[in-house]
């Protein structure tokens, strides 16, 4: 059974008539999906302090490879340093603030500004400045690229772009362990399918969609066909849960053997992940926001290295052609819906006994959402 994530004392702020007991509790307001000044708060206090996915070991596999990112805005930079070492950083020159690399690929000398050709060490260091030399009291240790804290669990690589983070293991223990009891050897796994949609919907909304099975059966009724809805195994962590279901016979195209795991994880904030049953797979979804109300949302597929199974070919079909389409469209509806005079908040639909089609996963999320918001800037 899930556990209500419990806070000091109830979050203030224009909260409505939320209840921290799921089981009474009306949804939150709207105003937490369209406010302009609530989505700063967000930005502020939550995306820009938050553990965040941002790919995996095989993306850059040797010493000098790099592959850029970008958090809600924040460009970044994942590389090896020329000892093979992870490192992160902003990916802007300290000179005059342009964008210093695009994509991936592997780097000679070191990184080079395209704009004024400041240079740049692996380690961050600025190795050479054209014409400082005669600039008073220029020092090049202090334009130094500023570096990200980094962290690798069972291969995913995680960002915070909070130099006063608390640690990765501090909030996520044992995540690393839940992929490779299911997946062993997932670090060897690559990404055969990368995907980016830019979504008319606040970040949130896609990833509440993602927090609850109640619309399953009537918004998936392909995927509903796999997905048995008695819940096996169930962990909830303070930063992450896991779920893990058993298959159904599917359907045509995707047949399959009954009871094979199908599993699920939800983990703060906007990371969320499927192995579907058939084949050894990871779907890997990243919510960030792209406006108040645009959803950034990432979808990297990943597989053992090696000819594809033809059984994931229909997974991704399943994934990609059906309930990801099919939610995209559900939660762009639930935008337009939210901006209504018609609405301002609805209830969670909660039992006692905590049934499959339970809300409570998306209750204790927007509790911590409301946590994360009453705390200091």
């Amino acid at each position: 059974m899930a556990k209500p994530f419990v806070v000091k004392q109830p979050p203030a702020g224009k909260r409505g008539c939320f209840d921290t007991n799921h089981l009474v509790s009306p949804t939150l307001p709207s105003l937490y999906y369209t406010d302009e000044g609530i989505h700063r708060l967000k930005l502020e206090r939550i995306i820009n302090r938050t553990w965040c996915y941002v790919g995996h070991v095989s993306d850059v596999p040797e010493p000098r490879d790099c592959v850029t990112d970008d958090i809600a805005g924040q460009p970044i930079v994942v590389l090896r340093d020329a000892q093979g070492t992870l490192q992160a950083f902003f990916n802007v020159c300290q000179h005059r603030d342009h964008v210093l690399l695009k994509g991936r690929g592997r780097l000679k000398l070191g990184i080079t500004c395209p704009y004024h050709a400041w240079l740049y060490d692996l380690d961050g260091g600025l190795r050479n400045a054209p014409h400082t030399g005669q600039v008073a009291g220029f020092d090049k240790g202090r334009f130094a690229l500023r570096s990200i804290p980094l962290a690798v669990s069972a291969g995913p690589i995680f960002v915070n772009l909070d130099p006063a983070c608390v640690p990765f293991e501090d909030k996520m223990a044992g995540f690393g362990e839940t992929i490779t009891k299911h997946l062993p050897g997932f670090e060897d796994f690559v990404a055969v399918k990368s995907l980016s949609f830019d979504i008319a919907a606040n970040w949130k909304v896609v990833i509440d969609n993602f927090a609850e099975a109640y619309h399953i059966p009537v918004a998936h009724p392909e995927l509903a066909r796999v997905l048995d809805e008695g819940l096996e195994e169930y962990r909830e962590e303070e930063r992450y849960s896991y779920f893990l279901y058993r298959s159904r016979t599917g359907f045509e195209g995707l047949e399959i053997e009954a009871g094979l795991p199908y599993v699920a994880w939800m983990a703060w904030l906007h990371l969320n992940m499927l192995s579907l049953p058939g084949s050894p797979n990871l779907l890997v979804l990243r919510m960030l926001p792209g406006g108040l109300g645009r959803c950034a949302e990432r979808v990297d597929i990943y597989a053992p290295r090696g000819s594809i199974d033809p059984k994931l070919e229909a997974i991704q079909d399943l994934f990609l052609n059906h309930f990801n389409r099919q939610d995209i469209g559900i939660v762009e509806s639930v935008q337009k819906g939210l901006s209504s005079l018609g609405y301002n908040q609805g209830r969670y639909v909660c039992d006692p006994g905590d049934s499959w089609f339970s809300e409570v996963p998306l209750h204790t999320f927007d509790m911590q959402v409301l946590e994360a918001l009453e705390r200091e800037g």
